[in-house]
C-alpha cells in the first residue's frame, strides 16, 4: 500500500511505472499478468487505499476528486483519488490485472460520495467512456456499471436533479449498444406510483364546473395504467363515458388562432414543466392554453395504440364493440389535434410519426432484441496492379451455368420425378387453417387468404384433388376449400354442408340428369317411329293390292260373279277400308311429313 502512496504523488505517465509497481507490490511474481488470487489481494489493497483516501478528503473538507492537488507555477496536478483511477484504468486497459477492477473501485467511490462530490466522480466516469467501453473492458464490468449508474438515479431527486439525471441516461445510451436487453422495458411495466392528486371536495368561490373538474382529471388514472383497462370492461366503459364528456368540452369551446399562438410550444421563452398544476382556480386558464390540450390528446393516442397494440393473448382481447368505440375515439381526438392551433396538422404528423417508432421498438422486444449491428461482408483484397475481370460464364449468365450443373446428368435430373412435386392439399392449406382457429389469436391482416398467389396455388390443388372441397369456393370463399379434418370443431360447423342440403342437391342433380335424358329421348324418337310407321303403310298397301288382284283374277275368270262371290268381295273390301281407316288414324298423330304421300299411293293403288 506504501507503494502506491508514493506513486500517486509521482509526476509522468501511468504508462511509465505501473506495471512495475504492481509487480513490487506483489512479490515475488514478475510476470506481466496477474493470477485470480493475485488479482484478488491487489484489489483489497486499491480498495483499501481508496477509501483511506476519501476518508481524509471529506475531514478535511475538501472535494474528494481534488483532495491531494498541489498547484505548480507551471500547471495544476491532478488529485490523489483521479491519479490512483488513471493508473488502475491504464493496467486494465492492458490487461495487466482483471478488466472489472477499475468498475468495482469507480462504484465504491461513488457510494462513499455525496451527490455533490458524485457528479465530479460521474465527469471523470464520462471522460474515460471511451476506454471504459472497449470491448475487454465492457464485457467484465458492464452489469458493475450498471448497478452504479441505477444507484446514482435511485438517490438523485427526479424534480430538482433532472439535469443530472439525463447525463446518466446519455452516458449509459452511449455505453450499452442499442439492443440490450438490461435497458428495455420487456416486459411493458407502467410507473403507477405516478399518481395525479387533485382536489375531491367542492371548494368555495369556485367558477367553473367541479363534475367536469373531478372527471378531467380522473383520465389520469387511467392514462397511468392503460393494462388496467383490458381487464375489467367496466372501467372501460367509465373511461369512455368521461373522455366523451372532455372531448365534447374541447368541440364546443375551440381555440383560436390568436389564443394558440400566445402558447407558442416553439417561442424560446416557453417554459416546460413537468407537471401541471391541478387547482381548481386554474381549470379555466389551463382549458385556453393549446399545450396542456395537446398534452391531454396526445395521451389519448398514446393510450388507444397500446390498447391496439398486437400479440396480446385471449383474455387482452375487446369485443368488436370496443373496437369500434376506440377507433371513434380516436378519430375525434385526431381531428381535435388539427383544429388545435398553431400548426396542428403538422403536430398530428409528427405524433403519428413518433408512434409508428414505438410500434416497432415494441415489435423489436417482443421478437427478443435482435442485434441491430451487422458484421461487415469480409471482401478479397485484390493485389496492386491486378485488373477486376468480369466473370465469364459459359452459358451467358451464371443462372443458366448453375442449372446446367445441378446434377452429373441434366437429362435424368429434368425427368426425375423429385424435381416438380405438387403438394398434398392437408399441408398446403394447414397455415390458413392455422390462421381461421381463432384460440390461435392470429389478426386478420396476417391471414394467408390476403396472399393472392397462396390462394390461386391452392385453388388449383384442390381442383385436381379435392373436387368437393373446391365446389365450396362459390358458397364460402377460399376459407370454405379448406379440408374439414384441419379445421377446429366450433369453425368446423360453419363450413359443413347439413343433411338437409346434401338431399336437396342430389334431388336437384337426380331431376336435372333425368330431363336431360328425356329430352335425348324424344329427339331419337321421331325419326324411328317415322321410319316404322312408312315401312308398316308400303305392307299394308301391298297386302291390299294383291287381294285386289286376285278378286279381280276371280272375277276375271268367272267371267259373271256368283251372289256368294259378290257378298264376299263385299266384306272383303269393308275389311280392307276398315283397315285402311284404322291405319290412317295410327298414322295422322304421329307422322307429319310422311303422311301425304303414303295417302296418295295408297289411292292409286286402290
Amino acid at each position: 500500500m506504501d507503494l502506491f502512496r508514493k506513486a500517486i504523488l509521482e509526476a509522468g505517465s501511468p504508462e511509465d511505472f505501473a506495471l512495475k509497481l504492481v509487480q513490487d507490490a506483489i512479490k515475488p511474481q514478475r510476470q506481466t499478468k496477474l493470477i485470480q488470487d493475485e488479482n484478488q489481494l491487489l484489489e483489497n489493497i486499491l480498495r483499501t487505499l481508496l477509501q483511506e483516501l476519501v476518508s481524509s478528503a471529506v475531514q478535511s473538507g475538501e472535494n474528494i476528486m481534488q483532495y491531494g492537488q498541489s498547484i505548480s507555477d507551471e500547471a495544476s496536478s491532478e488529485g490523489q483519488i483521479p491519479r490512483i483511477l488513471d493508473i488502475v484504468l491504464y493496467l486494465c486497459e492492458k490487461e495487466h490485472i482483471e478488466g472489472g477492477m477499475i468498475f468495482q473501485l469507480l462504484e465504491d467511490l461513488t457510494e462513499m460520495s455525496t451527490m455533490r462530490n458524485c457528479k465530479d466522480v460521474f465527469g471523470y466516469i464520462e471522460s474515460k467512456q471511451d476506454i471504459l467501453g472497449k470491448p475487454e473492458l465492457f464485457a467484465r464490468g458492464k452489469l458493475v456499471m450498471l448497478r452504479t449508474c441505477n444507484q446514482l438515479l435511485r438517490r438523485l431527486s427526479k424534480a430538482n436533479d433532472v439535469v443530472f439525471c439525463g447525463r446518466i441516461i446519455m452516458f449509459l445510451a452511449h455505453f450499452f449498444p442499442l439492443s440490450e436487453r438490461s435497458a428495455v422495458n420487456i416486459k411493458g411495466v407502467f410507473n403507477t406510483s405516478n399518481e395525479t392528486k387533485y382536489e375531491k371536495d367542492t371548494p368555495d368561490g369556485i367558477s367553473i364546473d367541479f363534475n367536469f373538474y373531478k372527471t378531467f382529471w380522473g383520465l389520469q388514472e387511467h392514462f397511468s395504467n392503460p393494462a388496467s383497462l383490458l381487464h375489467a370492461p367496466s372501467k372501460w366503459h367509465k373511461f369512455n363515458s368521461s373522455l366523451m364528456v372532455v372531448l365534447n368540452t374541447f368541440e364546443a369551446q375551440p381555440l383560436s388562432d390568436e389564443e394558440g399562438n400566445a402558447n407558442n410550444l416553439e417561442d424560446e421563452a416557453a417554459t416546460f414543466n413537468i407537471k401541471y398544476l391541478t387547482s381548481s382556480k386554474l381549470m379555466g386558464l389551463e382549458l385556453k392554453d393549446s399545450s396542456f390540450r395537446r398534452h391531454v390528446l396526445v395521451q389519448c393516442l398514446i393510450l388507444f395504440d397500446y390498447l391496439k397494440a398486437p400479440g396480446k393473448s385471449e383474455k387482452d382481447l375487446f369485443t368488436e364493440t370496443v373496437k369500434d368505440e376506440i377507433k371513434s375515439c380516436e378519430e375525434r381526438v385526431k381531428k381535435l389535434l388539427t383544429m388545435t392551433p398553431p400548426k396542428g396538422n403538422e403536430f398530428l404528423h409528427s405524433i403519428e410519426h413518433i408512434l409508428e417508432r414505438e410500434r416497432n421498438w415494441v415489435w423489436w422486444k417482443r421478437d427478443g432484441c435482435p442485434p441491430f449491428e451487422k458484421q461487415p461482408i469480409d471482401k478479397k483484397s485484390v493485389q496492386d496492379g491486378a485488373k477486376k475481370r468480369k466473370p465469364r460464364w459459359r452459358l451467358g449468365n451464371k443462372q443458366l451455368s448453375q442449372l446446367w450443373k445441378w446434377a452429373e446428368d441434366n437429362r435424368d435430373a429434368l425427368t426425375d420425378p423429385q424435381r416438380v412435386c405438387t403438394p398434398d392439399i392437408t399441408e398446403y392449406w394447414k397455415p390458413l387453417a392455422e390462421d381461421m382457429d381463432e384460440a390461435a389469436g392470429i389478426e386478420a391482416e396476417y391471414h394467408h387468404k390476403n396472399n393472392r398467389v397462396y390462394c390461386w396455388k391452392g385453388l388449383r390443388f384442390s381442383a385436381r384433388q379435392d373436387l368437393e372441397g373446391f365446389s365450396k369456393f362459390t358458397e364460402y370463399g377460399v376459407e370454405g376449400v379448406v379440408p374439414l379434418d384441419l379445421l377446429p370443431s366450433e369453425v368446423r360447423s360453419k363450413y359443413q354442408a347439413k343433411p338437409s342440403d346434401r338431399s336437396k342437391r342430389a334431388k336437384k342433380e337426380e331431376t336435372k340428369s333425368s330431363a336431360n335424358q328425356a329430352e335425348k329421348n324424344q329427339n331419337a324418337n321421331p325419326a324411328n317411329e317415322v321410319d316404322g310407321e312408312g315401312s308398316r303403310v308400303d305392307l299394308e298397301a301391298s297386302a291390299v293390292q294383291m287381294e285386289t288382284d286376285t278378286a279381280t283374277g276371280n272375277i276375271s275368270q268367272s267371267g259373271t260373279p256368283t251372289p256368294e262371290d259378290q257378298q264376299k268381295q263385299s266384306s272383303d273390301t269393308d275389311g280392307q277400308e276398315a283397315g285402311q281407316i284404322e291405319g290412317d288414324a295410327e298414322v295422322e298423330p304421329e307422322i307429319v311429313d310422311g303422311e301425304t304421300d303414303v295417302d296418295v299411293d295408297m289411292v292409286a293403288t286402290v
